[in-house]
């Protein structure tokens, strides 16, 4: 289990590298970083055959992109709350599955005294 240390709102846990996505990611964007700016600095494409200049490509590429994330993102929403109501549903059996085991094992002969009172 991770251990949370109090801090001004929660700001040393941006620093924290244990338990972090950042340590999982830091390498791969690191190197899309270096290799972004090896292209950008060593291309030797003229402008006018750069396909990326308009700004209606950018626009399309942004927002089919954006579109993507947000439906991956909300499939993501959807599997956490199934997974809550799965969770609430499997408590509530367990919580009927004890219920039927003590109100039968209270019916037995041997528990006689330790009954609680009724008016059968």
């Amino acid at each position: 289990m991770i251990e949370y240390y109090r801090g001004a709102y929660g700001a040393n846990l941006l620093t924290r590298w244990h338990g972090s996505s950042l340590a999982k990611a830091f390498i791969p964007g690191g190197l899309s970083v270096l290799l972004y700016l090896i292209l950008f600095y060593f291309d030797t494409t003229p402008e006018e055959e750069v396909y990326l200049n308009h700004p209606y490509a950018v626009g399309v590429l942004v927002s089919s992109v954006s579109f993507l994330i947000i439906f991956r993102a909300n499939y993501g929403y959807q599997r956490y709350w199934e997974a809550c109501t799965t969770v609430h549903h499997l408590m509530s059996k367990w919580m009927d599955c004890a219920i039927f085991i003590g109100v039968f094992h209270l019916q037995s002969e041997h528990y006689k005294d330790m009954r609680p009172p009724n008016f059968f």
